[in-house]
């Protein structure tokens, strides 16, 4: 399975035009995608960060500004937030995907879809002891991942709620990332990434 979707994983070239949502803090953003490559632009500061998939790992980059030197984010940096919300710079390269050694725990139903469910544990430095994440088995792409600690509760739950169908293509809609109150399924605090337009022609 994680072969399958790493295979899968090629976005069309598009530019994609929404908002991230922390709070009271609303963020405007513009989001590029080209076959594996997914670009962020945060348009309220200087900050753009790049992510390159490959079933070998994530490359995730970041620079300041479009003429400046893109920076690798490695090791324990990767742990850090984004812009001050709830994601942290791992999640945006979902690397759980192509963990080793990922075990079925199962089936499910999440948003009324059937799903196989997996954990894995990560083989780096992480966030989360483990992820355990939800496969729809008729869209056969990931609808949830919830990252554990090293109890095995959820403190992290990323959700998908829904799709935007355009330039002949489905992208993503609205994703929710919350932080979980551990043992509980009380949200902490919550960031929505919303996507509100979508053109062809990333400019990537």
């Amino acid at each position: 399975m994680q072969n399958f979707l790493w295979r899968t994983l090629v976005m069309k070239d598009l530019k994609l035009k929404g908002q991230v949502q922390s709070g009271e803090k609303k963020i405007p953003i513009v989001v590029r995608t080209k076959d594996r490559l997914l670009q962020f632009e945060f348009q309220d500061r200087p900050l753009q960060i790049r992510v390159r998939f490959a079933p070998e790992g994530s490359l995730i980059q970041r620079r300041k500004k479009s003429d400046s030197e893109w920076q690798v984010v490695t090791g324990a940096e990767k742990k850090e937030p984004v812009a001050g919300t709830d994601l942290a710079y791992e999640d945006l390269g979902i690397d759980f995907l192509r963990w080793p050694d990922p075990q079925p725990k199962g089936e499910d139903s999440v948003m009324m879809l059937d799903c196989w469910v997996y954990e894995v544990n990560p083989p780096v430095e992480s966030n989360y002891a483990k992820v355990r994440y939800w496969i729809s088995k008729g869209y056969k792409t990931m609808i949830r991942a919830d990252g554990l600690n090293d109890k095995g509760q959820p403190i992290k739950r990323f959700t998908f709620n829904s799709v935007i169908e355009a330039e002949d293509t489905m992208v993503i809609g609205e994703m929710k990332v919350a932080k979980l109150t551990p043992g509980t399924d009380v949200s902490a605090t919550r960031t929505f990434v919303q996507i509100e337009t979508v053109e062809k022609n990333s400019g990537l």
